[in-house]
């Protein structure tokens, strides 16, 4: 008897361990099986995201997955809008060294690429500091011509402005600004070329009412209607023509 018990034991024990390791197999398999569903989900709902943001830009107007040109796309739902962002303050990306801004006076039509009239109102340019500080060149053009402003905070570009102390207008984290009058761009200020000297910087622009709109700003939310559920959310932002500042190039 004691011997049967024994085997019985032995028994169960080794049934329990062939128990856990199949277990164990199992779960890892499923875990795998749906983190993979979920990268693969993941990618689709992006690659939707995407499609809907091309088709709402070559469209011009909002474009719906399931409809249009979307129409291929099924198992997801959503859809991208375009926006047009109004404000008394614009914020640049980055610009690299040497590197260059348009920033438009007047509304900038996509169908004729013309420039509406602009406001005999002054403008602040912002932007920040570095352990090399930047300078910056703003070319004012007009329909009669081109003035330009050249910045040095730190003095080493002759005949520059050393720039104003920060405006309270800048936002957060902008060091150096320099206003550009109201007389100055009259109601035939076409644009700014803001040339970046020396050092890369972001730039901010600002004045006291709703500044053009500089750009489109594409906003695609998508869900995917499977049990997962994956949303994706991308916004893009595409500026008016940008134009080399290589056209209105000083040398220092």
């Amino acid at each position: 008897m004691k011997h049967k018990g024994q085997i019985l034991l032995i028994t169960v024990m080794l049934l329990a361990t062939v128990m856990t390791i199949v277990l164990s197999a199992s779960f890892k398999s499923v875990t795998e099986t749906q983190v993979t569903k979920l990268e693969e989900e993941n990618q689709k709902a992006l690659a939707a995201a995407e499609s809907a943001i091309e088709a709402a830009l070559k469209e011009n107007t909002t474009a719906t997955i399931g409809t249009g040109s979307l129409t291929s796309i099924s198992g997801f739902n959503g859809s991208a809008t375009i926006e047009s962002l109004a404000k008394t303050t614009f914020t640049t990306h980055n610009i690299d060294k040497d590197g260059s801004y348009t920033f438009y006076l007047g509304t900038y039509d996509m169908a004729t690429k013309t420039i509406g009239a602009s406001l005999a109102q002054a403008i602040t340019v912002c932007f920040e500091s570095a352990a090399t500080n930047p300078a910056i060149e703003v070319t004012l053009v007009k329909t009669g011509g081109i003035k330009k402003y050249i910045v040095d905070p730190s003095s080493r570009i002759t005949n520059a402005y050393d720039g104003q102390p920060v405006s309270s207008n800048c936002p957060g984290g902008y060091s150096y600004s320099v206003d550009i009058p109201a007389a100055d761009i009259g109601l035939d200020g076409k644009f700014f070329v803001v040339r970046v000297l020396l050092s890369p910087t972001k730039l901010a622009f600002y004045r006291t009412t709703t500044l053009p709109v500089q750009g489109r700003t594409i906003s695609s939310n998508i869900t995917s209607s499977t049990s997962i559920g994956v949303s994706k959310k991308v916004v893009l932002f595409q500026s008016y023509p940008q134009i080399p500042g290589e056209f209105f190039t000083t040398s220092f």
